[in-house]
């Protein structure tokens, strides 16, 4: 029995995977004949109707009454025939006015080769459209839906919002004004150009760009939205070698997006498995590759490291029969970074200084940075022994993006270890752990044109699971600071101010404890011209802060910026307010640049010491007690 559209789409809206792409089917070549009425051009038809359709499922949720979907899907389609109509630079058309479009409209036709075939396709074709327009508008959108899709003449009455008899009376009526003859060359020419059975291939395709879209944007909700789309149109493809491969990818998406925005690694390992198992099917070895080395993560975040060991080791093999150095020493990386998690510390430092020529001669710049913030650790403190003593250490790989005065968080990866279960009074570096995680939370955190008083502000992703609200104020432009690192004069400060938003009343209290106190509070962050930030105070929700301060700093090359990034720029910072029984370090340094893009490499670590001189030292070289 053939489902309603309301039922569809109510399905559709719930989540269940086949519904809209039901919905595809059914009006696809009605929306095509739409596009096509208003386009007059195959190409640009097809090209309207699958963005009709990415539109319909982008704004699904937001249509009130399911059952009203053909006529709504009938005004998105015209929307973007409209949008389509203004590029070629053709009138402004409203919504309104589409329907009632005059008579006589020019209709662009390609150039292609010539050849017999071609030309004897062109003449049927403009030979259809001068037959076609000599009906009126309307009349002509009739007919154009009933020869391209066979749809009865409720189907049209439906979609178009008009009476059947009304439907029943205009398809008369062009009867009557072609010629007998004319009526097979429509019919013909209409169907030749209807979307074909790779439309659905592309509308999937279409989901999956913005998919990715969402997910490098950390929009959580509509990365899972598109990809459950995109599984759902799959689902009533053709089978075979490309309906596998999309499959593939949707799944390794998916996969990314539950291990990343959800922490639900176990769901990950198992769709990361499908995925990988279906690029083996497909003897695709860089598939393969990129899909071990998610596997081996979300293994890792299962504290299952041998099976991670395992797919990374198989990852870097592929890796390195394909030349791929970067994504060889991507993987090199990984490894070294699992040896110092397992405080095999020898090891590390061996696959670290392996990985990092294959990383830059690969152009991994945030690869490079993670790397080179691991080598500068351990030549730090001493690599033998390492991490044992040490209460918390960290390494990561920030990218900023520095464009007109203004630097940006793009995104940033790190590694953070912390062991507090005998540091009740260290609590300063508790609430601390990466200064652009600390004051990144809208991207742009400094505008060196603002002026005193100047503000942004905007919801923030920043959190999985709580909607939090942030805003940025330029507190002061005359600062003076004093710090280990010196005096500074002339300081910018800057302050972000970030709480929970309104109405979530869904989250449970586990949740919005924990992210309270990861995110909620203010941030006042000192920047000193030509030195970079020289303070940051972090004041928790909860009334716990800690102050970091500049300890050391190296600028390669004169400037007055608030952040000079030029690369070899380096600062390190330490904590004002902990014990004397801690030491306490963090360290950032500019190591690559890519157009607006700068890539910082970062470590910290932080100890108990019995008198202020003291490292922890090893028990005895290699892996750590």
């Amino acid at each position: 029995m053939r489902a309603d559209d309301g039922d569809l789409v109510r399905k559709a809206q719930a989540g269940e995977e086949c519904a809209f792409a039901a919905l595809v089917e059914r009006y696809r070549d009605m929306v095509y004949g739409l596009t096509y009425h208003y386009l007059g051009n195959f190409d640009d038809s097809r090209d309207a109707a699958q963005e009709a359709f990415v539109h319909s499922f982008l704004r699904l949720r937001d249509l009130r009454d399911p059952d009203r979907f053909a006529p709504w899907l009938r005004r998105t389609a015209m929307n973007v025939c409209a949008d389509a109509l203004r590029r070629r630079g053709a009138r402004l058309l409203s919504l309104e006015h589409l329907e009632d479009m005059p008579d006589g409209i020019a209709f662009s036709v390609g150039a292609p080769t010539p050849s017999t075939d071609i030309v004897e396709r062109l003449a049927a074709q403009m030979a259809v459209r001068e037959a076609l327009q000599r009906l009126s508008a309307r009349t002509r959108l009739t007919v154009t839906l009933f020869y391209l899709g066979g749809y009865s003449h409720a189907e049209i009455a439906r979609f178009l919002e008009i009476p059947v008899n009304t439907v029943r009376s205009r398809l008369q009526h062009a009867k009557r004004q072609l010629r007998e003859e004319m009526q097979t060359m429509v019919n013909d020419t209409l169907n030749a150009g209807k979307p074909d059975p790779q439309f659905t291939r592309r509308v999937v395709e279409e989901a999956l760009r913005r998919a990715n879209e969402a997910y490098d944007a950390n929009r959580k909700a509509d990365t899972f939205r598109y990809v459950e789309e995109a599984l759902a149109a799959i689902g009533q493809g053709e089978p075979g070698a490309e309906g596998r491969r999309l499959m593939m990818e949707a799944l390794w998406k998916k996969g990314q997006a539950t291990e990343v925005f959800r922490n639900a690694h176990e769901e990950a390992v198992a769709l990361f498995e499908q995925a990988q198992a279906i690029a083996e099917e497909l003897d695709d070895r860089k598939s393969q590759a990129d899909k071990l080395v998610d596997l081996a993560t979300a293994y890792s975040n299962l504290q299952q490291g041998r099976k991670a060991e395992e797919c990374l080791r198989r990852a870097l093999a592929l890796y390195e029969a394909l030349g791929d150095a970067g994504n060889h020493g991507r993987c090199l990386l990984m490894l070294g970074t699992s040896h110092l998690f397992a405080e095999e510390s020898d090891e590390g430092k061996r696959s670290l200084e392996q990985a990092l020529p294959l990383l830059e001669a690969g152009g991994q710049h945030q690869g490079v940075a993670l790397c080179r913030a691991a080598l500068d650790l351990l030549a730090d403190i001493g690599a033998h022994g390492f991490p044992a003593g040490y209460t918390r250490w960290s390494l990561g790989g920030e990218v900023l993006k520095q464009q007109a005065g203004t630097v940006a968080y793009a995104w940033g990866f790190s590694h953070i270890v912390n062991d507090w279960t005998d540091s009740p009074d260290a609590q300063p570096l508790r609430v601390f752990q990466n200064i652009f995680a600390q004051i990144g939370h809208l991207r742009k955190f400094l505008d060196a044109g603002a002026s005193e008083g100047d503000n942004w502000s905007g919801e923030t992703n920043w959190s999985d699971s709580m909607r939090l609200q942030a805003a940025v104020t330029v507190k002061s432009r005359s600062e003076r600071v004093e710090v280990p690192a010196g005096t500074f004069a002339h300081c910018l400060l800057i302050e972000q101010v970030t709480r929970e938003a309104e109405g979530q009343e869904e989250l449970l209290e586990e949740q919005r404890q924990r992210d309270r106190l990861e995110y909620c509070g203010a941030r006042q962050t000192w920047y000193a011209p030509g030195v970079g930030l020289v303070q940051l105070r972090v004041q928790r929700a909860d009334g716990a802060n800690a102050l970091l301060q500049l300890r050391e700093f190296s600028i390669q090359s004169e400037s007055q910026d608030y952040l000079p990034l030029a690369i070899g720029n380096a600062w390190a910072y330490g904590w004002a307010n902990v014990p004397e029984t801690y030491a306490a370090k963090d360290a950032y340094k500019v190591v690559a640049r890519q157009g607006d893009m700068v890539f910082v490499s970062h470590y910290g670590y932080a100890y108990r010491i019995s008198n202020a001189r003291e490292k922890p030292q090893p028990a005895s070289p290699g892996k750590g007690p």
